[in-house]
């Protein structure tokens, strides 16, 4: 093997029992099993089956062209772009077809599909591909059978097969606990923040009681927007204050910023000084209706932000949650595409809100919820990272598996 087959292979070196193939002479290539099936078509024949495109089901068919297991590879598309965080092949298994923008992969005697499914699932091939306009990228036939393939045994193959297959579960089940916990709490806010749930009231014993007020966003906070230093001066830049833009608010919980401000350029501006646990509305833009609670000291926010200062007869966390689903009503309140806000909506805007005590106790179970998820959201981090770094040592040898006796038969 040349060096520049272990360049191309993007390895240093091929690990003891191991060597290096070609996709071609490693696995069966079952392009003919492809079968392109319009949108208009596909709506007609509604079943059971996967319908595959390069990079995930399209649809449910009631028809099949193939039973087995394969992996798949998209031919075209921009997710060859993406391959560090997304999935670039498809491991599938039973009745399905798959449509003629994906390769379809069979297991031979020495390589099996499930092996090149995780061999190639994060791996570079950009050399290899071809450029269809921008961002967009072709692997044809010819290239795929080109492309360079570490291979242990069959028996080591299974068994590294095995072990990522317990990580990816273990992802999987991750991810489903955090849609289901995204959705009791989705529930438990339309609950709560209508009153149609009340709670417990600690100090009585007893469910809370009385009628909910109606009142406006003004008359809960003192309400004020921010500006922007001059970027020609730079002088205003690079100091220890702070800077809050909008594409921050999408944090939810501002606990950093991309930029900060001297004291100068807060003098030279109307960036205003917002208080810790504020709250901050995104007007313009993307971000627009977003919310948010500052965490940080001595912050200051631009012009693009509105700033809600909440006074001390209401709770600021329970008036984040509401706010959070008051927003869409903000919203339907702009004209026109792009969805810019203003101070005098978002103050005009009517809730209906409990006593304090209420509101605290709701907001409590909110962030009881909150921290749930991001409980479960930091876990479902660490798993990818762990699971990431395994990858990196399995499918190159580095790090190799114990196969047993029997397997090995």
């Amino acid at each position: 093997m040349s060096k520049l087959d272990l360049i191309q292979a993007r390895i240093s070196e091929i690990p003891d029992g191991w060597k290096l193939s070609k996709v071609a002479d490693a696995l069966t290539v079952r392009n003919n099993f492809r079968k392109p099936i319009s949108q208009e078509i596909r709506a007609q024949i509604q079943g059971e089956y996967p319908y595959y495109g390069p990079t995930k089901i399209q649809d449910y068919i009631s028809e099949h062209e193939q039973d087995g297991t394969y992996a798949l590879i998209g031919e075209d598309g921009d997710h060859f772009l993406k391959y560090s965080r997304m999935a670039q092949t498809q491991y599938i298994s039973g009745k399905c077809t798959v449509n003629n923008h994906a390769h379809i992969l069979e297991s031979s005697e020495t390589c099996d599909s499930e092996w090149f499914y995780n061999y190639f699932k994060h791996r570079d091939i950009t050399n290899f591909l071809s450029r269809q306009g921008a961002g967009r990228f072709k692997l044809n036939k010819a290239t795929l059978g080109k492309l360079p393939i570490l291979i242990p045994s069959l028996p080591e193959q299974r068994k590294i097969a095995k072990i990522l297959s317990t990580w990816d579960k273990a992802i999987a089940t991750t991810e489903k606990l955090i849609a289901t916990s995204k959705q009791q709490k989705k529930a438990l806010m339309q609950q709560l923040l209508t009153g149609k749930k009340r709670l417990v009231n600690p100090e009585t014993g007893r469910v809370f009681e009385g009628e909910w007020e109606e009142v406006l966003v003004s008359s809960t906070s003192k309400c004020f927007s921010g500006g922007t230093p001059s970027r020609k001066n730079n002088e205003y830049y690079g100091g220890s204050i702070p800077w809050i833009t909008s594409g921050k608010v999408n944090d939810r919980f501002v606990k950093s910023v991309n930029e900060y401000i001297t004291q100068a350029g807060v003098k030279s501006s109307s960036a205003k000084v917002v208080a810790k646990d504020c709250l901050l509305i995104a007007m313009y833009g993307a971000t627009a209706g977003k919310v948010a609670m500052n965490h940080l000291c001595g912050a200051t926010i631009n012009q693009a932000i509105l700033a809600l200062e909440v006074k001390s007869n209401h709770s600021n966390i329970f008036l984040f949650y509401l706010l959070e689903r008051e927003m869409e009503k903000a919203l339907s309140l702009v004209q026109g595409g792009q969805p810019n806000l203003n101070a005098a909506i978002i103050k005009g805007l009517k809730i209906i809100i409990p006593s304090k005590n209420e509101q605290q106790k709701i907001a409590q179970v909110l962030t009881a919820a909150d921290k749930e998820i991001e409980y479960l959201e930091s876990k479902l981090a660490h798993f990818r990272q762990e699971k990431k770094a395994l990858m990196q040592q399995l499918l190159t040898g580095k790090r190799r598996v114990k196969v047993d006796v029997v397997e090995s038969v």
